[in-house]
C-alpha cells in the first residue's frame, strides 16, 4: 500500500497509559471457525498468504513484552515474513534484505540489492516451500535467493514490484508500480507473461491460483492464469492505494481514498458497497469470511465479506491506521498506527497491550509460530513483541 500524504504525528517515545478500546455493538457474532489456514511456514508472504487473510493459525502475544528491538539501515516500510525454521526476513527502504534470528534479533545474513527507494510503499518478500526467498527490490527487479542468502536467479519487470504471491510455490504472481501484473514460472526461472492493468498500481496482487486480482488507479482488475484481463471495475471513489482482498467465496474487495468500501463478485458485478472513512490500510480477509479494514479515524471495522454488514468495530484512539490489521487463531487483533503505537486487542476489543515503537508504522506486520508479533516502523526499527 502506498500513502501519498504524510501525516503530521506526535511521537511519544516513552510509556503511556493503556487506553480503553471502544467496541460498537456487533451485528453478528464472530465465526466459530478459525480465521486462518495453514501454509508452508508461519507467515510466508504479505498478509500471510496469497488471498491476504492476514490470519495466523497460532496464538499471538497477549502481554506486549518486547523480546528485542533492532535498527535496520533505512525505514522498515517493507513488511517482514517468516521462513519454516522461524527465520525472519525483513528489508529496508535502502534495498537490503536481512535474514534475522527470531530469538536474538541478530542477522544471520544480509543481501544488498543495489537499489534504494520505496518511500512508504509497503511490500513483503515471499518465502517459497523450497525455502528460497523471493525479494521484491526497490528497483525493477525480482530476486530469488537461497536460504543461505545466495542469489539464484532474477527477473526484470516493467516497474518496481509490489509483494509477490503464490498459491503453490510453482508460479509467482507480482504487480508493479507501473500498472502491470506478471506471472513467473519457478521451475523454468522465467517470465511467462505480463498484463497491463492500469497506469499506476500501489497494491499487491491476491490470487486463488485461477484468478489474479489487483488494484490500479481508482479501480480493481481481474486477470486469469493465462494473462488475459477479464474485467476492470472503477467506482470513481478517488484513487486506490491499497491491495485488494479476496474472500473464501470469491468476493473481491476494493479500498479507496474515498468514502466507501467496494466489493465485487468473481464475474465483476457489484456485490456491495458500504460507507467508511478514508483508508490506507489493505484489507485482511479471513478464511471465515470477515474483512478487517483500518482507517484514518483510528477504527478497525470487520465486515462480513459476503454481505458488507458490520460484524464488529474497534477503536482505541483517533490516530490514523496505515498498516494492515492481522489476527491470531483466536481472533485477537493486532495493528499499529501513525503515532507509533502497536496494539494487541482481544476478539471483543479489550486492550491487551500498547507498545510504542517510536515511529509511524506503514508496513504489514507478521506473526511467528511461537506467538511473537514482528513489526517494522518508519524510523528504521524492527521490533519483536511477545
Amino acid at each position: 500500500m502506498r500513502k501519498l500524504l504524510l501525516a503530521m504525528v506526535l511521537l511519544l517515545v516513552g510509556g503511556c497509559a493503556t487506553p480503553a478500546a471502544t467496541v460498537k455493538p456487533a451485528a453478528a457474532p464472530l465465526p466459530s471457525s478459525p480465521p486462518g489456514v495453514s501454509t508452508w511456514s508461519a507467515w510466508p508472504a504479505a498478509l500471510h498468504d496469497a488471498r491476504h487473510s492476514g490470519s495466523s493459525t497460532s496464538d499471538g502475544p497477549v502481554s506486549g513484552t518486547v523480546r528485542w528491538r533492532r535498527n535496520l539501515e533505512g525505514a522498515v516500510t517493507p513488511g517482514p515474513v517468516i521462513g519454516a525454521d522461524g527465520t525472519i526476513y525483513a528489508s529496508s527502504s535502502v534495498g537490503v534484505l536481512h535474514a534475522i534470528d527470531p530469538v536474538t534479533g541478530s542477522d544471520r545474513w544480509t543481501y544488498d540489492s543495489g537499489y534504494t527507494g520505496g518511500g512508504d510503499l509497503s511490500v513483503s518478500s515471499l518465502v517459497l516451500p523450497s525455502g528460497d526467498i523471493v525479494f521484491p527490490t526497490p528497483g525493477p527487479r525480482l530476486l530469488v535467493l537461497s536460504p543461505a542468502g545466495r542469489l539464484l536467479w532474477s527477473v526484470v519487470l516493467p516497474g518496481t514490484p509490489t509483494s509477490p504471491a503464490s498459491v503453490d510455490g510453482k508460479r509467482i504472481y507480482v504487480g508493479d508500480l507501473a500498472g502491470h501484473v506478471s506471472a513467473i514460472d519457478v521451475d523454468g526461472r522465467s517470465l511467462l507473461w505480463t498484463a497491463t492493468v492500469g497506469q499506476t498500481s500501489y497494491g499487491s496482487v491476491v490470487t486463488d491460483g485461477a484468478r489474479i486480482y489487483t488494484t490500479a488507479d481508482s479501480g480493481v482488475t481481474a486477470v486469469d492464469a493465462s494473462g488475459a484481463v477479464l474485467w476492470h471495475r472503477d467506482p470513481h471513489d478517488d484513487i486506490t492505494e491499497v491491495s485488494a482482498g479476496l474472500g473464501p467465496d470469491g468476493t473481491v474487495l476494493l479500498g479507496t481514498n474515498g468514502s466507501h468500501e467496494w466489493a465485487y463478485h468473481p464475474d465483476g458485478t457489484r456485490a456491495w458497497s458500504v460507507p467508511r472513512f478514508i483508508t490506507y490500510s489493505s484489507p485482511a480477509v479471513t478464511a471465515s469470511g470477515l474483512a478487517y479494514v483500518g482507517d484514518h479515524g483510528g477504527t478497525v471495522t470487520a465486515f462480513d465479506v459476503g454481505t458488507g454488514k458490520v460484524v464488529k468495530s474497534y477503536k482505541v484512539d483517533g490516530q490514523e491506521i496505515w498498516s494492515s490489521t492481522i489476527l491470531d487463531r483466536s481472533y485477537r487483533l493486532y495493528y499499529a498506527n501513525q503515532a507509533g503505537h502497536v496494539y494487541g486487542l482481544s476478539s471483543e476489543g479489550q486492550v491487551l497491550f500498547d507498545v510504542n515503537v517510536g515511529g509511524p508504522v506503514d508496513s504489514y506486520p507478521a506473526l511467528s509460530a511461537d506467538g511473537h508479533l514482528i513489526v517494522g516502523s518508519r524510523n528504521g526499527v524492527l521490533t519483536s513483541i511477545g
